[in-house]
């Protein structure tokens, strides 16, 4: 439940299931959290009874109460009045007139957006005061499937996971582990696949908003001891080795980025993994680690390790992983377990498309895509 009251009022009382976010809601209007978002957004569109921000902010609001598309704000925002109030909404519009906001929606707002987003961003984050004299800054990069209809802007045939779709649109994302921030995300093509371009953006736009740009010396301190984690889909070698040896001097010490991750080649994998002969046990039951004993070349000096896990679908079969880190000092369990973190990474993922209906948002233009999820090309988790 929750109460309203203005100066010369008698309080009103409304029954609210999202009393919580009600509370979220008071707090975000009393610290203007939205204040960057209303000045820099100026979508182009005739305005009757609500402002398109109003409206976006209505879409927000109605997806942190459980709505998982946009006809379903008339089911969780418009018939609770307590988190209006909260959240300094006038009303709700009808949900065909927020999706026709949505439309709207140029590239030109989304980088709006965007920025506005980054303001937010710069007020709030963790990540971008993140003390480097005290501990590596650990930054996962993801290539997620956003299904979507085929008649969709940038819907392409292509992998999409275990949906049903064979269509869609694909998703990059780099997150602070430690922090559990999503620094920046953007909206691909279905096509779109793990490959040196996009990320090379990534790493780009993540060291944009951390200010790690830049050739000096103190840049050059931070990134070192900055950890980019990858998952098998960019364990190739023209990626791993360009993450190598970015800012990296031979005639100094080693300034490159710091890596982690797995090789992306199935035969390689079992190539590398056929000589071993002796297993260590792991604190997982059944999963196995080994040194691999003939490491691939790179280019700079790294650990690489063999990890099976007993196969499910093969009685006595396993399958197999090769892991590599820059991270020298480190154990061989603790290589392991360390990359083991990066399914955090993974439960993100597959909260915000359960909690925010990420592979049900289908807006058929590609810039309403992103806006109806808040502006997640910049996306903010705190």
């Amino acid at each position: 439940m929750c109460k309203h009251s203005t100066a010369g009022t008698q309080r009103k009382w409304y029954d609210s299931a999202h009393a919580s976010l009600c509370m979220l809601g008071s707090y975000l209007c009393a610290t203007s959290f939205f204040r960057p978002i209303e000045e820099g957004v100026k979508i182009k569109q005739k305005v009757l009874k609500y402002s398109p921000i109003q409206k976006l902010e209505m879409l927000f609001v109605a997806l942190l109460a459980g709505a998982k598309t946009v006809y379903q704000t008339g089911t969780t925002l418009r018939v609770d009045r307590a988190l209006q109030i909260a959240f300094g909404l006038p009303g709700c519009a009808e949900q065909s007139v927020i999706a026709d906001t949505l439309d709207a929606a140029t590239e030109e707002d989304v980088l709006a957006m965007r920025q506005a987003i980054e303001t937010i961003f710069g007020q709030h984050s963790r990540a971008q005061h993140h003390d480097f004299t005290q501990e590596w800054l650990i930054l996962d990069i993801d290539l997620s499937p956003l299904p979507a209809s085929r008649k969709a802007e940038g819907s392409e045939r292509g992998y999409m996971g275990r949906s049903r779709s064979k269509t869609g649109r694909k998703l990059v994302r780099v997150r602070a582990s430690q922090y559990q921030e999503t620094l920046w995300e953007d909206v691909l093509p279905g096509r779109a696949a793990e490959s040196l371009g996009v990320l090379q953006e990534a790493i780009r736009q993540a060291e944009r908003l951390l200010g790690l740009e830049g050739e000096d010396e103190e840049a050059q301190a931070k990134r070192a001891r900055t950890e980019v984690r990858l998952d098998s889909g960019w364990g190739g070698e023209e990626m791993i080795n360009w993450l190598l040896l970015r800012g990296y001097d031979a005639a100094e010490s080693p300034k490159g980025d710091q890596v982690t991750g797995k090789f992306k080649s199935n035969s390689r994998v079992q190539k590398l993994v056929k000589p071993i002969a002796e297993w260590t046990a792991t604190s997982s039951p059944g999963r196995e680690v080994a040194v691999v004993p003939n490491p691939v070349a790179l280019a700079r000096p790294t650990r690489q390790y063999a990890v099976r896990t007993p196969s499910k679908d093969k009685p006595g079969g396993y399958y197999h992983a090769v892991l590599f880190t820059t991270c020298l000092e480190w154990t061989m369990l603790e290589v392991v377990d360390h990359y083991d973190d990066r399914a955090g990474m993974e439960s993100d993922l597959k909260g915000d498309k359960r909690g925010l209906g990420l592979a049900v948002l289908r807006k058929p233009n590609r810039a309403g895509c992103p806006l109806s999820r808040w502006a997640s090309p910049s996306g903010y988790r705190h």
